[in-house]
């Protein structure tokens, strides 16, 4: 079992862009940065994560994101709401290992901080607009 991919499955919902909205939406365009993800049966491992978006309705956003560490590289996608202008929760799905989880994001300006959680692990992105 490789623990790392479910972590990384999760950093790709982290991002989002909302639909008709101009671009000053606070997650619009590209984002990257890096984080660590810790599985529950594993060592904590750094990660660089790059994501695209894709409107899906006045408040949903479909989410694909390649992650990589020094030992693998993932592709995975899912789907964020937004709970308030700055805050959006969500959920990924990564069909390579089976694996979901719950995502949390922040914007603050041109940064983001994202946290993201499943019964295989955790972890935590700082990334920033591109």
């Amino acid at each position: 079992m490789r623990p790392l991919p479910f972590l990384l499955a999760v950093t790709a919902l982290s991002f989002c862009v909302l639909p008709g909205v101009a671009h000053s939406e606070p997650l619009q365009g590209t984002w990257s940065g890096s984080g660590y993800v810790k599985p529950t049966d594993g060592q904590r491992e750094k990660v660089r994560c790059r994501v695209s978006y894709s409107p899906q309705g006045s408040s949903v956003v479909a989410v694909s994101a390649t992650c990589a560490s020094a030992s693998t590289t993932i592709r995975q996608s899912g789907q964020l709401s937004m709970v308030t202008a700055n805050r959006y929760v969500g959920d990924f799905y990564n069909s390579e290992y089976d694996i979901s989880g719950r995502i949390r994001v922040s914007v603050s300006g041109s940064s983001q901080t994202v946290t993201f959680s499943s019964a295989r692990g955790k972890g935590s992105l700082s990334l920033r607009r591109q």
